[in-house]
């Protein structure tokens, strides 16, 4: 009897590994197409269907695959990386504040107390004009890049009566990058090879006004905002994004090409439902 199980299930295995390896499209179904449908971020249903498939096509464009829907081994690799690397920056920013500002002083070369006073303030201003970044003396995801710590997205400023006054600061500057590109045209990736581009995809808008504020050193596709910043709506400023599209809401504008062809600008004058979005935002705002 022992022999017979033995034998089915070298008879059996081939197939298994088989049905574990077999690309998924349109009409596949079960426990993959749900992880698949998790890394995409749509709601999970476990059936391989044109939205999933559309899903799939959006991201092999992005990430320079075959566009072609289906879920091959590039592709599977691609998306689990992707979601590697998300879960990886969601958690690199999780740091107390006085360990943060230590970091930050021995990166700058100064003496670690975990004190963020007038002479830590003074030295992040000055990296800051030597690396090209606006010189505010607060530090956001830009500067932390710049300092070699790219996952990191607690923002640090001098605590007191400056605080209220830096973050209006930041959400000024997040507002004038919108504005300069808020009549330019749509372009289908724009702003993503570089934040200087003819045109702009909903994604690269986005990414642009964050990185005038300085909390963005680099482009990000609208799955990549889904993990940005914090979980949550902001007092000043919320990403909602999800894996097909993304617009922003600051000061309880919305920022979004989706309107751009009839309004003739990204600032829309009305708001949109934001179900089936993730809303993210910077820390502190």
């Amino acid at each position: 009897m022992l022999a017979v199980l033995a034998a089915l299930a070298l008879l059996l295995a081939p197939a298994a590994a088989a049905q574990s390896t077999k690309p998924l499209k349109r009409g596949s179904h079960g426990a993959r197409v749900e992880q698949v449908q998790r890394w995409l971020g749509l709601t999970p249903d476990r059936i391989y269907g044109p939205a999933t498939k559309r899903a799939v096509k959006r991201f092999q464009r992005r990430h320079g695959l075959t566009v072609d829907g289906i879920v091959g081994p590039a592709t599977w690799r691609a998306l689990r990386r992707a979601a590697h690397a998300r879960h990886a920056s969601r958690h690199s920013g999780r740091i107390s504040r006085h360990a943060a500002v230590r970091q930050l002083q021995r990166a700058l070369g100064i003496a670690a107390d975990g004190i963020f006073g007038p002479a830590t303030k003074a030295a992040v201003k000055r990296f800051q004009r030597a690396h090209g970044l606006t010189a505010d003396g607060i530090v956001g995801p830009a500067t932390w890049s710049a300092l070699g710590h790219p996952g990191r997205t607690i923002v640090l400023k001098r605590r007191g009566g400056g605080h209220r006054a830096g973050a209006s600061g930041i959400v000024a500057r997040v507002i004038a990058a919108g504005n300069r590109i808020a009549t330019t045209p749509y372009k289908y990736g724009g702003g993503h090879a570089s934040f200087d581009d003819s045109g702009y995809d909903c994604s690269g808008s986005v990414s642009y006004a964050l990185h005038g504020g300085g909390l963005l050193s680099s482009p990000l596709d609208s799955t990549g905002l889904m993990s940005w910043g914090r979980p949550g709506r902001g007092r000043r400023i919320t990403v909602y994004a999800n894996s097909g599209h993304a617009y922003m809401v600051i000061d309880g504008r919305r920022f979004d090409t989706t309107g751009r062809a009839s309004t003739g600008t990204r600032w829309q004058p009305q708001g949109r439902s934001s179900a089936g979005y993730v809303a993210r935002h910077p820390a502190g705002l």
